[in-house]
């Protein structure tokens, strides 16, 4: 059972299905005969080639219909491959595509693309906020005009004054309506590997609004399940969004805390905040849902630490491509190395075994060499001393 759209990385048995939508692809914006025959002799799409560089591929109903890809450079993200089967284009599969490789660079504190673009589709690219910085004439037929062209797309780091969000009992989420048979597949092949996956209930955020301080979500109850398969399928339904809250652990003498994940969970050996979904638990009677109690209640299932032994910062919003972390930093009386012991300690008694190490950052160099999140990196950069 397949979904009706995913994404994943480009496999080397990909190549020559991906040569022929390159083919097609090109050839749809109408180029004589002659220079398309020119373009298919030199222009393939090889197992080295996938090596190489980092290629996306869209999937509908399990079957190839686009892909993307390049390589990451020293300060951007160099766009090679942007390709659309006609038969699927004008379906937002290329801006779905763009999103993806924008989401991978960020987690690589890339915030820039770099491309080419065909003289055909530069408009599309100018729609999605692209300039242009130079033009070179066209090998293929020199009256057209290549364009280079750049984007920028920094995480947004934004103070909150408010949050109002409410679930959303009448309106469910059409994703996970759709794409059950695809999703209940995908959750037995996890649980599959990972016999301790719980499908609980979540709260998942589908509409998001910043204005002036205050932010607006609406959120629907959903099974854990699917929240997974819409992440690991590259987050096909872009207008909803995993929003949590992050406690920002801060030592008196100012260094970060970060946990690793232990292998039971979902995100096995990844390093960020104390964090959690926003669950049943977070609502209030009203169906109004509480943030900061959901970052009280992870800090302390995950910490043991109370979070009114803490001088409480300002709540902030940090927007990062699907994912959407509230934060707040959280300064302890108590020294880096004595809230890791005490952190430790506490880890020791659950039985989920939820984290496996807590890691003290003092500077930004000591994020080297660990998982961490495009958010999170984010967030030590903003709080820590450069190195």
């Amino acid at each position: 059972m397949f979904p009706s759209l995913s994404l994943r990385r480009a496999r080397l048995s990909d190549a020559p299905e991906l040569t022929q939508i390159l083919h097609r692809a090109k050839a749809s914006w109408g180029y004589p005969a002659a220079v398309m025959d020119a373009f298919r002799a030199g222009q393939r799409i090889s197992p080295a080639t996938i090596t190489s560089q980092l290629l996306i591929v869209a999937e509908r109903e399990g079957r190839m219909a686009a892909f993307a890809g390049g390589e990451m450079r020293q300060d951007h993200f160099y766009l090679g491959f942007l390709f659309v089967a006609p038969e699927h284009q004008g379906q937002g599969l290329g801006r779905l595509l763009l999103s993806a490789i924008e989401d991978l660079a960020r987690d690589q504190e890339i915030y820039r693309i770099l491309l080419e673009s065909d003289p055909h589709a530069a408009s599309f690219y100018h729609h999605l906020g692209y300039r242009t910085l130079s033009e070179r004439p066209s090998i293929m037929v020199p009256d057209l005009h290549i364009p280079m062209m750049e984007r920028s797309f920094e995480p947004q780091y934004l103070p909150l004054n408010g949050i109002a969000m409410h679930l959303s009992r009448a309106q469910g989420w059409s994703f996970e309506a759709n794409e059950a048979k695809a999703i209940a597949a995908h959750w037995q092949s996890l649980t599959s590997a990972n016999p301790n996956l719980w499908n609980g209930r979540k709260l998942h955020t589908l509409q998001v609004q910043h204005d002036r301080g205050t932010l607006t979500a609406r959120c629907a109850e959903v099974n854990y399940s699917s929240f997974l398969a819409w992440r690991d399928w590259g987050a096909p339904d872009r207008e909803a969004y995993n929003l949590f809250g992050a406690a920002i652990v801060r030592s008196s003498d100012g260094a970060l805390l970060y946990g690793v994940m232990g292998p039971k969970t979902a995100n096995h050996g990844s390093c960020y905040p104390p964090a959690g979904n926003l669950d049943l638990n977070d609502l209030r009677p009203d169906s109004s849902v509480d943030v900061e109690g959901s970052i009280a209640r992870e800090l302390l299932e995950e910490t043991g630490l109370d979070i009114n032994t803490a001088r409480k910062g300002a709540l902030f919003a940090l927007f990062d491509g699907q994912r959407i972390c509230i934060g707040q930093e959280l300064t302890f009386s108590a020294t880096a190395q004595e809230l890791r012991a005490r952190m430790l300690a506490h880890a020791a008694t659950d039985p989920e075994e939820e984290l496996a190490d807590i890691v003290i950052l003092r500077k930004t160099g000591d994020l080297k060499g660990l998982k961490v999140p495009g958010y999170a990196r984010v967030i030590a950069r903003r709080l820590l001393p450069q190195s």
